[in-house]
């Protein structure tokens, strides 16, 4: 009997800190996520865009340098409907196992972002 107490509480334990490992492995990968999240979408919402219809390249789509190549962004402008002065900026960033998107609205009654 106490065999089988002390079994049944190991294997509770045992799944306890194997969760406590995937969560700070996951916090590894996604506090520094959150950041180049945040810095590519103040460079985006920085840029001297025209109309929203298309970002360029360079601003679409990237790989950061070292130390973070392992990390890829793309990101995205849409004005939502029916706020037709809202601009919509999103990024996310991506890697081999997962991805973290941020994004943000910003008023703009011209239709041109940053000018």
């Amino acid at each position: 009997m106490a065999m089988t107490i002390i079994g049944l509480v190991s294997v509770g334990a045992l799944g306890a800190f194997g969760a406590d490992l995937r969560a700070a492995e996951r916090a590894d990968r996604m506090l520094p996520a959150a950041a180049l999240a945040e810095e590519r979408l103040t460079s985006l919402e920085g840029a001297r865009l025209g109309p929203l219809s298309q970002l360029p390249d360079s601003l679409s789509r990237g790989r950061f340098e070292a130390p973070f190549d392992e990390y890829s962004w793309t990101a995205t402008t849409t004005k939502p409907r029916p706020m037709e002065d809202l601009v919509e900026f999103r990024v996310e960033i991506a890697w081999g196992s997962g991805s973290f998107t941020l994004s943000e609205r910003r008023y703009d009654p011209n239709g041109l972002a940053a000018r």
